[in-house]
């Protein structure tokens, strides 16, 4: 018999064969499973890319995203950014989109409890890390909040405008958008500050939902219904801004005018003397912090994050305006 040529010795060859072909085909796929895991690994871990959900377009959210972009590029990360402009239904939806595209970590700015909290509950249930900035969610899982101290600026701006009135006289008080955790911190801060100044009469309070012409619009009623104002306090340069419109076409006297954020405008505003003073926050420096916090998350060292980071905050009048213009908060902006 030719043992070489025998019916069992082809047999045995066809199945090592067969074996051999198995196990090339399985370390094709399994090559190919590799290189899919890692790329979706990459999405999922967000290695590469941070998805960024804000609420508004102004000067401050400006700053911060321009912050985010110049970490995010000096690190290598991809940012996906996407602006709800003060729709809630628009912010949850744009969330959802991130989380669909993989995004490995959330930047969020919420604009109200309810975007907060659904958005966040879309982004845990994906196991993507969230890093608040500037608004703290009301629910919700997050890594990290970055942010002023809303209710210690308030009080100091409140202070100031009090100081600067003489302690007694009328004063109206425009909020932002109601029960949004900003709005509340900063009527807590204010309210101390009335509670240590028995002679302040707050003739008014209105909202204007951050909106600058929106609080045109208010503040004009609010002027014609209370002649001899002598102080103002808006919860944010937006509004402040056109508070400041709404006394200049009325044709009424200067009003002090203390308001929150540090806008350029702002500044301006304080050169020209339709506003008297604003708390300026650091948006520019809270967008780098925020990428530099979403990368840390995605590498897996959420734990080592404080859940709370307070930036600083400065009062700026006309004595310090100049200081306060070198010191760029606001990025290119000013």
């Amino acid at each position: 018999m030719n043992i070489v040529n025998s019916p069992r010795t082809r047999t045995r060859a066809r199945i090592v064969g067969m074996v051999a072909l198995v196990g090339s085909a399985a370390l094709v796929l399994a090559g190919c499973s590799t290189d899919a895991s890692a790329s979706a690994g990459s999405t999922a871990s967000g290695s590469k890319k941070i998805g960024v959900s804000m609420s508004f377009v102004n000067q401050f959210y400006s700053a911060a995203q321009e912050g985010m972009q110049d970490e995010a590029k000096a690190e290598g990360y991809e940012l996906t950014i996407q602006n709800a402009q003060g729709n809630s239904s628009t912010q949850v939806n744009q969330v959802q989109n991130l989380v669909s595209q993989g995004v490995g970590s959330l930047i969020f700015i919420q604009l109200d409890a309810s975007s907060g909290g659904a958005s966040l509950d879309q982004a845990s249930a994906a196991g993507i890390p969230v890093i608040a900035v500037d608004q703290v969610p009301t629910s919700g899982n997050y890594v990290t909040y970055i942010g002023s101290d809303s209710v210690a600026m308030a009080k100091q701006a409140c202070d100031y405008l009090f100081k600067t009135i003489g302690g007694s006289g009328k004063v109206a008080i425009v909020n932002g958008i109601p029960a949004s955790s900003t709005q509340v911190q900063r009527t807590q801060g204010c309210a101390t500050s009335l509670s240590a100044n028995p002679g302040i009469d707050v003739v008014s309070t209105t909202s204007a939902d951050w909106d600058q012409n929106k609080a045109v619009s208010v503040f004009t009623n609010v002027l014609t219904a209370n002649p001899g104002l002598q102080g103002v306090f808006a919860q944010n340069d937006d509004m402040a801004l056109g508070v400041a419109s709404a006394i200049q076409t009325a044709g009424a006297p200067s009003i002090p005018l203390v308001s929150i954020d540090g806008f350029p405008a702002a500044y301006a505003a304080i050169q020209a003397g339709t506003m008297t003073a604003t708390m300026s926050q650091q948006p520019y420096n809270m967008g780098k912090l925020a990428v530099k916090n979403a990368i840390q998350a995605m590498k897996g060292d959420a734990a080592s994050i404080p859940k709370t980071q307070i930036q600083d905050s400065v009062l700026v009048t006309k004595d310090n305006l100049a200081e306060a213009q070198a010191a760029h908060y606001y990025g290119t902006q000013g």
